[in-house]
């Protein structure tokens, strides 16, 4: 069975980071920022954000549009390969599927704002102060596209805090809960 992971993420968990890593470890491709670009085509010049930041500044049916090509693209995927899909609600695109492991990834603010601090050299304000605005588009891109709120940890199959652990350790602990998940269907 080919296993699709989806990863949403609070800004600053390190999701991106362990959605790749995770990808790597089982050998299998990973999505994030292509899906809005292959969902775009030759469209993708016309937008210089990604889909969330497109969301808060196009017009309700350019957003729903976006949206409505970019969930055709993850279901294309994930009825063709195994994958690890970062954001793009791909969590509530695929809720009919089977082979579907939702995972919700976050930490608290403080640990948030360490990450932030140091991959982007903010200063803790700034820092701040983006994750909370990043946290609050999610969220509102979520919810325009769902009706659903985005950080609702029933939505999810798995939600792992982060703080305290790094790439490897998360990987181990998402990789147990799909073996364990999925022997369970056998």
């Amino acid at each position: 069975m080919k296993t699709v992971i989806t990863i949403a993420r609070s800004y600053g968990s390190g999701g991106k980071e362990i959605g790749k890593a995770l990808a790597k470890a089982l050998g299998i491709k990973y999505y994030g920022r292509e899906i809005f670009e292959i969902s775009q085509g030759d469209e993708s010049e016309l937008y210089s954000g990604d889909d969330e930041s497109i969301h808060k500044s196009s017009s309700f049916e350019e957003a729903d549009e976006l949206f409505k090509r970019q969930s055709a693209t993850i279901k294309e995927i994930a009825e063709r390969e195994g994958c690890v899909i970062v954001g793009r609600c791909a969590d509530y695109v695929l809720r009919d599927t089977d082979n579907v492991v939702r995972i919700y990834l976050y930490a608290p603010l403080r640990d948030c704002m360490r990450r932030v601090i140091r991959l982007y050299e903010l200063n803790p304000e700034d820092a701040k102060s983006l994750i909370r605005s990043m946290n609050k588009t999610r969220g509102d891109y979520y919810f325009h596209n769902t009706g659903k709120v985005w950080s609702d940890p029933v939505h999810y199959d798995l939600c792992l805090n982060t703080a305290g652990l790094d790439t490897e350790h998360c990987i181990e602990i998402i990789k147990n809960y799909i073996d364990v998940r999925f022997k369970s269907f056998e």
